[in-house]
């Protein structure tokens, strides 16, 4: 495979990794950021983030996300071993980048990368974190890395730090879908779609509604039928 190649299946990768990253808080991450030196610039950060996701026009998308980037920054100033401060910024800035264009920006990756590694490290209980990286895990190729089982792992930790998760068990039954566990699937999407209905989560709910689509009747419906 062309280094280009490499290179466009790394950003795609990224780019799944990303949406993942907003998507799977089950609550607002405004209300979620604990008291600390950098909290108002860190809330502040993620009220950004809210906002542009909230919107459908990428040039107002790009200034929330651009204001969000500089509030995490000026967070991590200010507490540089908070880990929301760097979850903040490895997701606005992931936001931009994703909406500017990954190809252009794929040398900034790296640095993206690191932001999230580091929350991690400063905080192994980093809910939303620990699914980010296990979507990684899970959108990337096997050649670059990529392994549903590391994926799993993640996932699954995830959601017990996070009961009320709802893009994690949809990442995590896209994972047993690639596994061939479609019943254990069908039982996150099940989940997954009355939490999504709760939080009043139209994304998901239309997500959830897919995957039950595609993953068709249990065999246990299948015996009902006979």
């Amino acid at each position: 495979m062309t280094r280009r190649a490499v290179r466009t299946a790394k950003c795609l990768a990224f780019c799944a990794l990303v949406v993942a990253a907003t998507a799977h808080a089950s609550h607002s991450l405004v209300d979620r950021v604990k008291e600390g030196p950098a909290a108002a610039a860190i809330r502040e950060s993620y009220q950004c983030l809210e906002t542009g996701e909230a919107s459908e026009d990428d040039t107002t998308k790009l200034y929330w996300y651009e204001r969000g980037k500089e509030h995490a920054e000026t967070a991590i100033r200010e507490d540089a071993n908070d880990p929301d401060a760097h979850f903040a910024l490895f997701a606005n800035w992931g936001r931009w980048l994703q909406i500017d264009g990954w190809l252009k920006n794929s040398f900034k990756l790296p640095a993206l990368r690191r932001e999230l590694d580091r929350t991690i490290e400063l905080d192994p209980n980093h809910a939303d974190a620990l699914a980010a990286k296990g979507g990684l895990y899970l959108q990337l190729p096997g050649f670059l890395g990529g392994d549903t089982s590391k994926a799993e792992g993640l996932l699954r930790r995830s959601i017990e730090l996070d009961p009320a998760a709802v893009g994690a068990r949809l990442e995590l039954a896209d994972c047993y879908v690639l596994q061939k566990q479609p019943d254990a699937a069908r039982s996150l999407v099940a989940t997954a779609l009355r939490l999504a209905i709760e939080q009043k989560k139209l994304r998901f709910i239309k997500r959830a509604n897919q995957l039950i689509a595609e993953l068709g009747p249990g065999p246990q419906h299948d015996e009902a039928r006979r």
